[in-house]
């Protein structure tokens, strides 16, 4: 019997929920609906701009690979994933959201830079908008490949 019964390697993003009107989409020039990729000073542009707002933000570990592997670890399964995130707060909240979402995580070391985010801007209509800085997660490896628990799984 394998130890898990799903491993998952992906983007290891932290998906940072705020809800925004529709004002603040057009006053920050995005478009609604869409999920676009921006570079991290662009992100870090929109996050100055919640800020100043005095926006809530919900933060969850995320990424699609890393969405599957939790949505199985809830309905029981044995799961285990492997991404990229760097030295930092975001990387030290995507770990612990992960094991608290009961999911085995790689040992590697994180490193210097940026953990990955995905802004998800939802309005009051319930659309929901993406602006997503890949991060770390770019730089993934065969590093953040954990071997033994891949032969387990």
């Amino acid at each position: 019997m394998k130890k898990y019964q799903i491993y998952g390697i992906g983007a290891a993003l932290v998906d940072t929920e705020v809800v925004v009107s529709d004002e603040f989409l057009k006053q920050n020039q995005i478009e609604k609906g869409v999920m676009t990729l921006v570079d991290e000073s662009r992100q870090a542009e929109l996050l100055n701009a919640f800020s100043a707002d005095k926006h809530h933000l919900m933060k969850k570990s995320g990424g699609s690979a890393c969405n599957t592997v939790i949505a199985a670890a809830n309905f029981g399964a044995k799961t285990f994933f492997s991404g990229k995130v760097a030295a930092d707060d975001d990387g030290e909240h995507f770990v612990g959201d992960l094991a608290d979402s009961g999911v085995s995580f790689h040992m590697a070391s994180p490193e210097a830079g940026v953990t990955g985010k995905c802004l998800v801007m939802v309005t009051d209509d319930a659309e929901r908008t993406m602006n997503t800085y890949l991060g770390a997660s770019e730089q993934l490896t065969g590093r953040e490949i954990d071997e033994a628990a891949l032969l387990e799984s």
